[in-house]
């Protein structure tokens, strides 16, 4: 007997086939829920989508994710509030379609000031426990109403939400178990290296002893710049340390990408005249405004940029470019210098925590501490190097606005 081929509606490929995509370009679990905010939005004809997640430790449905809604908002997650739509379906465990001025439904509980016509919301399960709540809405006056049609659709887009989230899940425990074992192996190396710099301050306080008793003020002087030193040494460690700690707890804001950049440009100059290095900055005429905290992504470029002029003490050419593409939701910064590069066997490591090829001149967190600014910030950062030749750093931030 011939086997029956099975017929899938070409609505439902192009779902799979665009959360494939959404999950390889996913950088973390918020960035793939509003890639897959945004596919719903599009492919439904509607005007906003929002995602919400179950807190694991609260048990509040909490907005991770969305498409439509003011970023301000979305940074924030706020929960859903008991008798808000979102709530509701979560409690009841099903869907729902509700068409025409929902605050009129005396059920639910809306605090959106828009105006919304027509929505879908579904709870997504697994395991038949609720870990979260998928809502798509249609705005405005005149929009056409959602169907049983719709809804069915919709629900096999929240299936698929829903393995994509295991998936993910899946892969950041994996991630994660390794992370453990390599926090395991830097606490270790920081203990280390904090144990060397309290030597080194030990030592100079036995020496600068003995040459206070012996009235040898000459010595005194020569020698309390090492134990200045090592004090700043070990202040340094401490408050990166503290500062890689305290990435994603920083107030984001709209700012202008180009005004940092030149900023950092004209603050390095001098240093760079000084060691004789070619310092060049370019960056498009229309302003990019991002959604970020100006501090930290302003210390997570100086890291590299501080790095970049550190390796080249006898000269050489350090490039700040910033590059846009139409096509892209990403702007790309990219810093090269002619420096003596990283080996081949040190490039996978250099974003490790407490990692360093130069104990002597540094810690091993700047890096580690600029990835994960920028990661906070929903970018990416790589590095490319040639010993001998130099090293490039390629920074990729989502884009808020841009401003002719």
């Amino acid at each position: 007997m011939l086997e029956q081929e099975i017929l899938i509606p070409e609505k439902i490929k192009r779902f799979f086939s665009r959360i494939n995509e959404s999950i390889t370009d996913a950088r973390n679990l918020e960035h793939l829920l509003t890639l897959i905010s945004k596919v719903a939005v599009e492919e439904f004809d509607a005007d906003r989508a929002s995602i919400f997640l179950q807190d694991r430790q609260t048990e509040n449905l909490r907005l991770i994710a969305g498409t439509g809604i003011p970023q301000e908002i979305v940074e924030n997650h706020p929960i859903a509030e008991q008798n808000n739509i979102s709530w509701w379906v979560g409690e009841q465990k099903k869907p729902i379609i509700l068409n025409g001025p929902i605050k009129k439904d005396l059920r639910f509980r809306s605090m959106s000031s828009t105006a919304i016509s027509s929505s879908i919301i579904i709870p997504l399960i697994f395991e038949n426990d609720v870990i979260g709540v998928f809502n798509l809405s249609r705005t405005g006056e005149g929009r056409s109403f959602f169907n049983d049609d719709d809804l069915i659709m919709f629900r096999v887009l929240g299936d698929l939400v829903v393995i994509s989230l295991q998936l993910l899940l899946a892969q950041e425990k994996k991630i994660h178990d390794e992370q453990l074992a390599a926090i395991g192996l830097a606490t270790a190396e920081l203990v280390h290296s904090l144990k060397n710099l309290f030597v080194g301050v030990f030592g100079a306080v036995d020496l600068l002893d003995v040459l206070i008793q012996q009235n040898q003020w000459d010595s005194v002087k020569e020698n309390w710049n090492m134990l200045e030193n090592n004090i700043k040494n070990i202040s340094k460690v401490v408050n990166e340390i503290l500062s890689y700690s305290r990435v994603g707890t920083a107030i984001k804001e709209n700012i202008v990408l180009n005004e940092l950049l030149k900023d950092l440009s004209d603050f390095i100059e001098p240093r760079c005249n000084i060691s004789g290095i070619n310092l060049s900055f370019s960056y498009p005429s229309k302003r990019i405004i991002l959604w970020a905290n100006r501090e930290s992504l302003y210390n997570a470029f100086m890291n590299i940029l501080d790095n970049a002029i550190k390796v080249m003490p006898n000269g050489g050419k350090l490039e700040i470019q910033c590059e846009i593409n139409s096509e892209s939701e990403f702007v790309k910064v990219i810093i090269s210098d002619t420096g003596c590069g990283i080996a081949a066997e040190n490039i996978s490591r250099v974003f490790e925590p407490f990692f360093t090829t130069d104990k002597k001149k540094g810690t091993g967190i700047g890096l580690a501490l600029t990835k994960r600014i920028i990661e906070s910030h929903g970018g990416r950062i790589s590095v490319d190097s040639k010993v001998g030749s130099g090293t490039i750093f390629m920074v990729e931030l989502p884009i808020a606005e841009i401003q002719s």
